[in-house]
């Protein structure tokens, strides 16, 4: 599985999420420069991917994040980081039943960050393997990521 194939799986195990009503692409902070945002918001980062001469296996590597916004008093605070860590670990739980595999254990770090919207959020950093040669499963064959709208993505 090449490496867009794998962000395309990604997205769409991430927007069949019912408490995820936006993606943004490659940098969390594309947040800052979209006012009219739909929360909860599904985002990843790429890290460094790797291989190996002697493995048949792609290592890519992400952090993922959720991120909602926060009521005035900020009483919503942990509802956000529940309902994010939740999402998370379905769509990491979700790949790894799609043959992404999930490389070892991971974590959930909590947080709060003004983007446009005072915000609460989780993020999670994973190392995703794939093997050299697959491809994506016949049931992504019709999954199209202009299946949905422009609101939908932050490019």
């Amino acid at each position: 599985m090449t490496l867009q194939q794998v962000i395309r799986v990604i997205e769409m195990v991430a927007m069949k999420q019912p408490s995820v009503n936006m993606i943004v692409q490659n940098d969390i902070f594309r947040l800052n420069a979209k006012p009219d945002a739909k929360y909860g918001v599904f985002g990843w980062l790429q890290g460094q991917h790797s291989a190996s001469a002697d493995s048949s296996l792609i290592d890519y590597s992400f952090t993922f994040f959720y991120v909602d916004r926060l009521t005035s008093d900020m009483g919503n605070q942990i509802e956000i980081q529940s309902v994010g860590i939740q999402t998370l670990d379905n769509i990491l739980r979700e790949l790894n039943s799609l043959d992404v595999y999930v490389n070892s254990s991971y974590s959930f770090q909590t947080f709060n960050q003004r983007f446009v919207d005072e915000c609460a959020g989780v993020y999670c950093s994973v190392t995703l393997q794939v093997p050299v040669s697959s491809v994506c499963s016949d049931g992504f064959a019709d999954f199209q990521s202009n299946d949905f709208n422009n609101d939908f993505t932050i490019f």
